[in-house]
């Protein structure tokens, strides 16, 4: 898998308002995730596979003085974030891969992710890149809903056609430790609004049916944390 198929796939996302799904599908997790972070005056965070920046936004809304950074590898996802974007709040929007961020060593205070870090090209090579802009004893939070402890996942990366990182709950864990992490630790966080009304479900190629969405439900989303000695 090659970084432009990943960047042309998510133009071609952006373009169709799928973006705007996405904020709604993940909203509440992420809010969950979010809620008990910790975040403290004046943290510098990055926001790694960003799309619209939804995320970007909430998370420097958490405290007063945060700052936040969206990267994405979409052009078309930036430019949506840069639109919708609030002059009220410390946050800015890049073009740019995991695997190679352009930012000094211990930048960051926190590095957030959410339905994204498993379409590193390299996996490896990015966990190294989060790891050297974490400051000392800073914290990674990931998120991810594609991994093979949920098992309606498993037909994702041939419905979206982009490879992807398929790891256990286990493994990830594990990937992290392998990255040089510490105080890793993952549990599983559900959507408190549940899996939605039969009647209002709308498929696409990844949830073709409510019983998709049901499993999906059921397994949770994955958080991972871990901080950097």
């Amino acid at each position: 898998m090659s970084h432009e198929r990943i960047a042309d796939t998510f133009d071609r996302w952006a373009a169709d308002g799928r973006d705007r799904r996405m904020e709604q599908g993940h909203g509440d997790v992420v809010r969950q995730v979010v809620a008990q972070l910790g975040v403290r005056p004046g943290e510098q965070i990055l926001d790694l596979g960003c799309g619209n920046g939804w995320a970007t936004r909430l998370l420097a809304k958490t405290a007063p003085g945060v700052g936040a950074v969206g990267v994405d590898a979409s052009p078309r996802m930036v430019a949506r974030a840069e639109e919708l974007h609030s002059l009220t709040i410390r946050a800015r929007y890049e073009v740019g891969r995991f695997e190679a961020l352009d930012f000094p060593d211990e930048k960051f205070d926190r590095v957030f992710s959410m339905e994204a870090l498993y379409y590193a090209v390299d996996l490896p090579g990015a966990l190294a890149e989060i790891r050297r802009v974490l400051k000392p004893r800073g914290a990674a939070d990931i998120v991810v809903d594609y991994f093979t402890d949920s098992p309606a996942t498993a037909d994702w990366p041939e419905a979206a056609g982009l490879a992807m990182n398929a790891l256990s709950q286990a493994e990830w864990q594990q990937a992290f430790e392998r990255a040089g992490f510490t105080e890793v630790r993952t549990q599983r966080v559900h959507d408190t609004r549940g899996p939605g009304e039969r009647s209002a479900f709308q498929s696409d190629e990844c949830v073709p049916d409510f019983e998709a969405q049901k499993a999906l439900h059921e397994a949770g989303s994955l958080w991972i944390h871990a901080r950097k000695p």
